[in-house]
């Protein structure tokens, strides 16, 4: 768990570890966060956003999924085509290849299990996974699982995880309620990351 958020009650561990808040983990509040989260803000635990660490090939991601969190999948790849999007999320087709698949696993139950994961593979033509936990995921809302796919969605997209003193769709826990898209820094780090 990620050291500014250990006074904060860890109910869901997702993945690296991301668990779900009580509350907004910060000394800001959440208006004075949105207006101050205009500027990329820096990677915790010494990540670094690159392009290298994405799934993202000649500018798009072309995907496929074999998960039963259809609509979570949808909403992630709807909101991370927000206006100036760069990267173009696309269904993989015969004459492409694939770059992600949205695919589903048993991980448990146990507090260390993650309830979603983003899966590197740096091989060539190699395809990356965001896995969903169907032992963590079955019956949470669906604000939760659009969260937890929009998460994991960023990191197939190069972004890192974000202090709590931001306001971040990228921290290391899911806030409740829900942070379902990319807020104002998420872009600024996207843009910054896909000029």
């Amino acid at each position: 768990m990620a050291a500014q958020l250990q006074e904060l009650p860890a109910v869901v561990a997702l993945a690296a570890p991301l668990i779900l808040v009580s509350s907004l983990p910060s000394d800001l509040t959440a208006d004075q966060q949105r207006r101050a989260a205009v500027a990329p803000a820096p990677c915790i635990g010494g990540e670094r956003e690159r392009r290298s660490e994405s799934s993202v090939d000649d500018g798009e991601i072309r995907w496929t999924d074999k998960t039963r969190y259809d609509t979570a999948r949808k909403h992630a790849l709807k909101v991370w085509q927000f206006s100036g999007a760069r990267v173009k999320l696309r269904p993989d087709s015969a004459t492409t290849v694939n770059d992600l698949e949205f695919r589903d696993y048993r991980g448990g139950t146990g507090d260390r299990a993650a309830v979603a994961q983003y899966v590197r593979d740096s091989g060539t033509a190699a395809t990356d996974y965001v896995r969903f936990n169907r032992d963590k995921m079955s019956g949470r809302s669906r604000a939760f699982m659009n969260s937890a796919a929009s998460h994991e969605l960023g990191h197939a997209l190069g972004l890192c995880h974000k202090s709590g003193r931001v306001l971040s769709l990228m921290w290391t826990d899911i806030a409740s309620p829900p942070i379902t898209s990319p807020q104002a820094v998420d872009k600024a780090n996207y843009n910054a990351l896909w000029r």
